[in-house]
């Protein structure tokens, strides 16, 4: 049975109906941070250590796979401590401007205040450290957790194939 395997670029509505049509399984990386409060609360409900996982019936097709890695907890927070050092030295030597002000990337610390008053809000970036060190798998197979994750990890090998075909 052929399965599917992509990052979270492939995770648009449009595209996994598609997969679901053709009747192919598959196995994408899953941006848990954007799914709604309800399913975000129950994701950090689960109290996973580290190499440990947990399935969440998101619907009547698909799972949410939840794991927990220190390591990759680790590297979300020394990320998320070099993008907001690179924030406050541009505050500090008044390099803001424009471009900053979206929530993408790091900039989604920034507070806006009043017209030209730009702060970094620290309670966000506080609050962001819940997330460190989890992923999420989106699947309508019926393999198992470790599986999943496994079958996953060999996407670098796919990825790698195309850059050396470019």
């Amino acid at each position: 049975q052929l399965v599917v395997i992509a990052d979270a670029g492939l995770l648009s509505g449009d595209n996994i109906a598609a997969l679901q049509i053709k009747g192919y399984q598959y196995i994408l990386g899953a941006r848990i941070k954007n799914e709604k409060k309800k399913l975000q609360q129950k994701i950090l409900s689960l109290r996973l250590q580290n190499g440990q996982s947990a399935s969440i019936q998101k619907d009547e097709h698909t799972r949410l796979i939840i794991t927990y890695s220190t390591a990759r907890a680790n590297k979300d927070e020394s990320n998320r401590q070099r993008g907001l050092r690179k924030l406050e030295q541009a505050a500090s030597s008044g390099k803001l401007s424009k471009k900053n002000i979206n929530n993408r990337g790091y900039n989604k610390y920034l507070k806006i205040e009043g017209e030209v008053s730009i702060q970094i809000d620290y309670a966000k970036f506080e609050a962001d450290a819940c997330w460190d060190g989890l992923k999420g798998y989106l699947t309508n197979t019926d393999l198992s957790n470790d599986h999943i994750i496994e079958n996953y990890r060999h996407l670098w090998n796919i990825e790698k194939a195309f850059r050396i075909s470019k």
